[in-house]
């Protein structure tokens, strides 16, 4: 009973037990499995060993046993704590209780049939401060008992009677419980012979034989009801004949068992221990240790500092998206922001929105909204966050697309590609996203899921593990949809980085954006690749996984609307790019009008309808020589001089129209004036027509 008295004061209700299975030790532990039940002790497990122990040792740490009981002799406990050693079973975490009667310094012996190979420091570490139980041998009373004899008088005719020094007696401890088993046997028989004198007929002990049971039947009903004190203390007896004397609790401190407590069986007390203060127990955790590591779930939520600071983030990057959204709308019409398609730099800056919004839904937990407006709100996130990414990336390289096809017209044929095609490339992108996430949530759909991470122990307290909790949404195969939606967008980034490479020469700065979109789907990939990778590797930390996460997502999304809206901002007041219009650059200084290119474009069309003019007319000269040579004529040498003379104006025209053209050409590119244009033209219809005099041409245009 002192052994779960001990239990229950210190509140051990999950135990371990181990003994050597010789009968000593295997009935005793019998009953105390028997008795643990409604003592309301919890046997973890029970383990027995005949020979080498290291097996049972190890079960009873894997079982998580942590108070042991063991009953096995001193030659086998030596073999017991070294494996214990090695199991790491001791400490601040562990008691051992065990059989209390070993020879003194019982470690430091050795048995060459019962060896071990642990050292003796590592025996007398693995032993610290376990706890024994035993019979109390002596009285702790001052007042003499039934003998009229108190304990130290016994103890000295005891020594005086064998000649001193009784510690050299085997056995001399049990003295005491000898000397008081002959006053209970002799109490019993005087009892005993009182009441059969007083039956009907008279008897006397003496009458006793063996077949008697009557007699016997008064013995045991005696012998149950004594009660005295005894040099060994009180002496009573239990229902089932067992002495109930006092225990001791003893504790090993410093390499020598200490008594720490006294079992009193007489007391009516619910804890019939008493435990010393002087000295008292030493318990090397500073306090009892667990019966068991206390498992205590801790739930893993955003913390409210992290979520507000997340959002303050994002509503700072919603705002910027929306003065971005002010500046196209307001210059919309001007001719760079038209340039740039600004209705698909408004889907950029919805999809940049969304991908904001999407930040401030993660952090909502469930710390924050109930069960089921947390799935809902988890739900909405993954259509917000999958139509973002298709909003933004897609209106970005749609309109890429344009810029591409335009400029790889090797035919330069004129095409036009309108808005609304660009808007039909974004719808289906949106639409595959719709399409795969109804799927989702048709056939797969997301549900509330409880996690936990690895166990931790408290760093206050080694009995205690923390084990984090977090609730999570999650379907039966969501690797199936995530990777789909992940092939999508892969395939949507791989597409952008093409155009972009593909429009790389392409220097109209209104048109082209490959160089930010490069650098935009740069830090994307790399970003979500890290994100995933940091999703599945840390999903159990949630603050870091929420902060690394949305700080990716603000990243790339800041990041991806200021390289493509601040250069626009800071391009508005300019009127046009320079070049020429192959190589898609302009300059303000070598700017037509278009009514400079029409008058130039009349003066061409006049000097080739002179050359066909004069190619008529020299055809009818020749047709007339041929005429009169024919008729063996001659001609008039005017004649022949006149077609010389048209043949002559003939070429003059045609060599000098040519100049003009390239001329024109050149002096378009050098930046030539147009009143030197008009020089040239005249000195032009000068050569080509030497009849006009300069007072019959034109003097804006040099024509006639």
């Amino acid at each position: 009973m002192v052994k779960f008295d001990m239990l229950k004061y210190y509140g051990w209700s999950s135990v371990g037990t181990l003994h050597q299975t010789v009968d000593v030790f295997s009935l005793a532990m019998a009953a105390f499995l028997d008795e643990a039940e409604e003592n309301g002790i919890d046997i973890i497990t029970s383990e027995s060993f005949a020979n080498d122990p290291a097996v049972q040792v190890s079960n009873l740490k894997k079982q998580g046993a942590r108070i042991i009981i063991g009953n096995f002799y001193e030659n086998k406990a030596r073999q017991v704590f070294c494996h214990a050693y090695k199991e790491g079973m001791f400490g601040s975490k562990y008691v051992w209780i065990i059989t209390g009667w070993y020879s003194s310094e019982w470690w430091r012996q050795e048995d060459p049939d019962n060896s071990h190979d642990c050292t003796l420091e590592q025996l007398e570490e693995a032993i610290s401060g376990y706890f024994t139980t035993d019979a109390l041998p002596l009285s702790l009373s001052e007042t003499p008992g039934v003998s009229n004899r108190t304990t130290s008088q016994f103890l000295e005719e005891y020594s005086d009677y064998v000649g001193g020094n009784v510690e050299m007696l085997s056995g001399y401890q049990e003295a005491p419980y000898g000397y008081d088993s002959v006053w209970t046997i002799a109490l019993m028989l005087h009892e005993a012979e009182q009441r059969l004198q007083n039956s009907t007929p008279s008897r006397s002990i003496s009458d006793f034989h063996y077949n008697d049971t009557d007699m016997a039947e008064m013995f045991f009903d005696i012998m149950s009801n004594t009660n005295f004190e005894g040099v060994s203390g009180p002496v009573l007896f239990t229902d089932t004949g067992d002495r109930q004397g006092l225990m001791q609790v003893e504790q090993l401190q410093g390499g020598k068992e200490v008594r720490v407590g006294i079992y009193d069986p007489s007391s009516s007390a619910e804890i019939k221990i008493t435990w010393s203060d002087d000295p008292g127990i030493i318990w090397q955790g500073g306090k009892p240790p667990a019966d068991a590591e206390q498992l205590v779930e801790k739930f893993q939520v955003v913390s409210f500092a992290l979520f507000v600071t997340m959002a303050t983030l994002a509503s700072f990057g919603i705002m910027l998206a929306l003065g971005f959204l002010w500046f196209n709308l307001r210059y919309r019409y001007h001719r760079f922001i038209k340039m740039s398609s600004p209705y698909m730099n408004n889907l950029i800056l919805f999809g940049c929105i969304l991908a904001y919004i999407s930040i401030i839904l993660s952090g909502i937990d469930t710390s924050l909204t109930g069960k089921d407006e947390y799935l809902l709100i988890q739900k909405t996130n993954c259509w917000v966050l999958a139509i973002s990414f298709s909003l933004a990336f897609g209106a970005m390289f749609s309109k890429t697309w344009r810029v591409h096809k335009i400029f790889t017209n090797k035919k330069l044929e004129k095409r036009v590609i309108k808005d609304v095609q660009l808007f039909g490339m974004v719808g289906l992108l949106v639409l595959i996203d719709v399409f795969v996430l109804s799927l989702w949530e048709g056939i797969d759909p997301l549900q509330l899921a409880r996690q936990t991470g690895p166990q931790q122990e408290d760093p206050n307290d080694s009995d205690i593990v923390i084990v984090p909790v977090w609730i999570t949404c999650e379907s039966k195969q969501p690797m199936y949809w995530l990777g789909t939606l992940y092939a999508v967008k892969g395939l949507l980034l791989i597409f952008g980085a093409f155009l972009a490479w593909e429009t790389r020469n392409v220097t109209v700065a209104a048109l082209n954006d490959s160089k930010y979109i490069g650098t935009s789907v740069y830090n994307v990939v790399i970003l979500s690749f890290v994100g995933v990778a940091v999703s599945l590797i840390m999903n159990h930390k949630v603050d870091a996984s929420y902060l690394l996460i949305s700080a990716f997502i603000f990243f790339a999304t800041t990041l991806t609307q200021c390289m493509v809206f601040i250069p626009k901002i800071k391009s508005r007041n300019e009127v046009q790019p320079s070049g020429t219009m192959l190589t898609a650059t302009w300059t303000k200084e070598s700017e037509e009008t278009q009514k400079e290119k029409n008058e130039r474009d009349k003066r061409v069309s006049s000097l080739n309808d002179e050359i066909k003019r004069l190619k008529e007319k020299l055809t009818m000269y020749e047709d007339r020589i041929m005429e009169l040579e024919n008729n063996g004529g001659q001609q008039d040498k005017e004649d022949t001089t006149s077609v010389a003379q048209v043949h002559t104006n003939e070429t003059n025209a045609s060599k000098e129209s040519k100049k003009y053209t390239l001329a024109t050409t050149k002096d378009s590119k050098n930046n030539i004036p147009s009143t030197t244009r008009d020089s040239k033209n005249q000195a032009l219809t000068t050569a080509v027509l030497p009849g006009i005099k300069p007072n019959d041409m034109d003097p804006r245009t040099g024509l006639p």
